[in-house]
């Protein structure tokens, strides 16, 4: 694990004043404005064909009323290098800490964004890259205007208030790795990546019953995969019905598709199989049960895609939520 150090771009002063000398002489002290703590965290939804993801964060932008605090993050035994990040480390509701109870307005912003070091492979160990599942390894991108190196995740509108923040940004992604046809590169796209506030969200947790993990690939086997493996996954929506597979409208997630992905992984010690997704914020929701994500294109509607089972979850201040897959509730 890197270790990480921050240089903060603020600074922070006591602003006092004299009156003249004598018995009636005061002393007025201009007290320190009310200040927000700022942290951030790196979480993360995987994806099953990769067992590495590596993202260079070179520094952290926020932007509110004119000014734009920057936190650049460095690794600890290599200041000249961004720190490094496999975001497969950090699933479900695990964190990496990126910046820590930094000192800044409190407000309104109008954006945070991610400076990202684009993979390059004459420079690979330093730079955002991708390792397969067969071990190759190729750069990963986040596009933006220019031909610097540097991608920029930006998320808009989100509020400090007086005193301690703690934010994620929870990458999904099955949402956000696309691999664009005839590329040597595989890009990172800023609509899989949420901004949550801890103080908002919880987590979901579940099981799958062995009997609906069977039939739903008895049931899928008309896409059953090549090679490897069936994708079992849940994926969490904001809409009754009518849900779909990931796809992406132009640079928009329509209502329908899902807001968050999980896979669903078998516990060595219980033999149960499991799914955790993390930072969901309270309300109504529905969740869908699947073992076809091994077809769902991000980029694309798939219209093989199907749910296997679906489930009503409400997600309360201050709980976890649990839900369970079973062949009793299949549709």
């Amino acid at each position: 694990m890197n270790k990480l150090i921050l240089t903060s771009a603020i600074s922070m002063a006591l602003l006092a004043g004299c009156g003249g000398s004598g018995s009636d002489d005061k002393v007025t002290v201009t007290p320190e404005p009310s200040s927000a703590s700022f942290s951030l965290g790196i979480s993360d939804a995987p994806v099953s064909n990769v067992k590495e993801v590596w993202v260079a964060f070179d520094s952290i932008i926020i932007n509110g009323g004119g000014e734009q605090p920057t936190f650049e993050t460095r690794d600890a035994d290599n200041p000249d290098q961004p720190v490094m990040v496999n975001l497969l480390d950090y699933t479900g509701s695990d964190i990496f800490a990126l910046i820590n109870d930094e000192v800044v307005a409190p407000g309104e912003y109008e954006w945070l964004r991610a400076n990202v070091v684009n993979g390059d492979m004459a420079n690979i160990e330093f730079t955002s890259h991708v390792v397969y599942n067969d071990d190759t390894i190729v750069p990963l991108a986040v596009n933006r205007k220019g031909n610097d190196g540097i991608g920029e995740i930006q998320i808009n509108d989100f509020t400090l208030a007086v005193g301690e923040n703690q934010f994620v940004l929870e990458f999904d992604l099955k949402k956000s790795l696309v691999n664009p046809s005839n590329s040597d590169e595989v890009n990172l796209k800023p609509t899989g990546i949420r901004l949550e506030n801890l103080a908002d969200v919880e987590n979901i947790l579940g099981t799958v019953s062995e009997e609906l993990f069977n039939q739903c690939e008895t049931d899928n086997m008309d896409i059953v995969p090549e090679t490897g493996a069936f994708g079992h996954a849940v994926y969490l929506y904001s809409v009754a019905e009518g849900q779909k597979d990931l796809y992406v409208d132009g640079e928009t997630v329509p209502a329908d598709a899902p807001i968050a992905t999980a896979n669903v992984v078998m516990n060595e010690e219980s033999g149960a199989y499991e799914f955790e997704i993390g930072f969901v914020a309270a309300g109504e929701y529905t969740l869908g049960y699947t073992c076809a994500a091994h077809i769902d294109d991000p980029e694309v509607m798939d219209e093989l895609f199907t749910l296997e089972s679906i489930e009503p979850v409400s997600v309360v201040a201050g709980e976890d939520s649990v839900v369970t897959f079973d062949i009793a509730v299949a549709e």
